[in-house]
């Protein structure tokens, strides 16, 4: 399956970013140095689709899906952790989940500068000793999720720049939800 995906990614000009497939389903996340546009992820689809056909991938019918990894992209390798440098990441480790500024990505693990407050697994928030508390290192086997976490302030900041830390409205809360929300829905508009 491997080849099929380097080969269709070479010839579309993409970067393939992440890879998995679960029962009759691929999934490939794809990237590009201008951004992966809906136009690229459909012209990697058909020239993928192409190869598996030809190479009777799973010999009867499947389901692919191909998208960029998003904004919010999901951490797998130590080269993805590499590219979010000095950016916001939330990790899943034993204790609960982390945040704070990725400082730093080695061979092992990374190392973070955490945030004035820790969110822990019970979802409590402990304070933390300081604004911003010294690094804290995370080897890679101790993390079960990573993800780049944009905040919302950044999301919905108001005026001519990013991040003025403007106040969220409620409404702007409910929106910064990662899910699909179903306006419609009065459980949905609380």
């Amino acid at each position: 399956m491997v080849e099929p995906i380097a080969a269709a990614a070479r010839d579309t000009g993409v970067e393939v970013y992440h890879a998995e497939s679960s029962g009759r389903e691929l999934r490939v996340q794809v990237e590009s140095q201008s951004g992966a546009s809906v136009r690229a992820c459909s012209e990697f689809s058909h020239a993928l689709t192409t190869r598996l056909d030809a190479a009777d991938f799973l010999h009867r019918q499947y389901t692919l899906e191909v998208s960029t990894p998003g904004i919010e992209r999901r951490l797998y390798r130590p080269q993805d952790y590499a590219k979010a440098l000095n950016q916001h990441v939330k990790l899943l480790v034993r204790d609960g989940w982390v945040e704070g500024r990725l400082e730093a990505a080695g061979p092992n693990g990374v190392t973070l500068r955490m945030q004035d407050a820790m969110q822990n697994a019970k979802g409590k928030m402990q304070n933390a000793e300081s604004p911003e508390t010294a690094g804290r290192e995370v080897a890679y086997s101790e993390i079960r999720e990573a993800h780049i976490r944009v905040p919302d302030c950044e999301l919905f900041a108001r005026g001519t720049g990013r991040g003025q830390g403007l106040k969220e409205s409620e409404n702007q809360m409910m929106y910064s939800n990662p899910r699909i929300l179903d306006p419609s829905n009065p459980a949905e508009r609380k």
